[in-house]
Parts: structure tokens; C-alpha cells; sequence
């Protein structure tokens, strides 16, 4: 079971994202900033980092470049709620927050190599009982 590190200063935001990664077949961890991050990433193997841009203390750049020092092939995915970061020279996808789920899940299973090549138009409409609309509309 492919294992994700989600860390955002929200921890509303963070447990349900987590939740919802758990129901697609993944180990979701959360964490709530950077610092609580980096101890549970040397405590435990990820495949993937998802962090929130803007937190207290270390940002999500530089929490994904403390991650990256320690672990270079790890795939980092940045979530703001504040529009383009600047100082992202490493190229790292950004996302933003107000429309996080599908596009977070696709990044993900592309990062993860299970991205499946179907068109958009064969993806699962939205229904009241999506999880990932409660995390749209807040």
C-alpha cells in the first residue's frame, strides 16, 4: 500500500484529506506543520509528500526541500489557497486549494505510476455522496 504524508496547518483540511486518500486504497498520515512533518518522515517511509504552501514557521517549499535533501526521488505536491508561488525553481506542482480533489488524486496515482490513460469524459460524475465535495465547496 502506496503511503502518503499530508501536511497542512488546517487540521480539519488535513484529516479529511486523509481520509479520503484511505478511501482510495492509500496510507494517509497527516501532519500539521513542517517541524511535526520532518519527524514523522524520518520516523517512516512515504511515497509521496503533500504539503500546504503557507504554514507557522518552515513554508511547504522548504519543508519539501528538507525532504528532498533526505530523500531526492520523493515526489512533493504543494497545496495554497493563495495563487502562484513564487522561488518554485525546482518545478514542484502546485495546486490550488479551492479545487484540490480530483486533481490532487490524479497527480498523485501519476506520481505513484498508476495514472490511467481514459478520457476526462469516462471519469465518475460528481454525486451528492463524492467525499471529495466537501473539500471543493469549503
Amino acid at each position: 500500500m502506496k503511503a502518503i504524508l499530508f501536511v497542512d496547518d488546517h487540521e480539519v483540511l488535513a484529516r479529511l484529506s486523509c481520509e479520503i486518500l484511505e478511501m482510495q486504497g492509500y496510507r494517509a498520515v497527516s501532519a500539521y506543520n513542517a517541524a511535526d512533518a520532518l519527524e514523522k518522515f524520518e520516523q517512516d517511509e512515504f511515497d509521496i509528500l503533500v504539503t500546504d504552501f503557507r504554514m507557522e514557521g518552515m513554508n511547504g517549499l522548504e519543508l519539501a526541500k528538507k525532504v528532498r535533501e533526505r530523500s531526492p526521488s520523493t515526489p512533493v505536491i504543494i497545496v495554497t489557497g493563495y495563487g502562484p508561488i513564487d522561488g518554485n525553481k525546482d518545478r514542484l506542482t502546485v495546486l490550488q486549494k479551492d479545487n484540490l480533489f480530483p486533481e490532487l488524486l490524479e497527480k498523485i496515482k501519476l506520481y505513484l505510476g498508476e495514472a490511467e490513460n481514459k478520457p476526462k469524459s469516462d471519469t465518475k460524475s460528481k454525486s451528492k455522496n463524492n467525499p471529495t465535495d466537501a473539500l471543493q465547496a469549503s
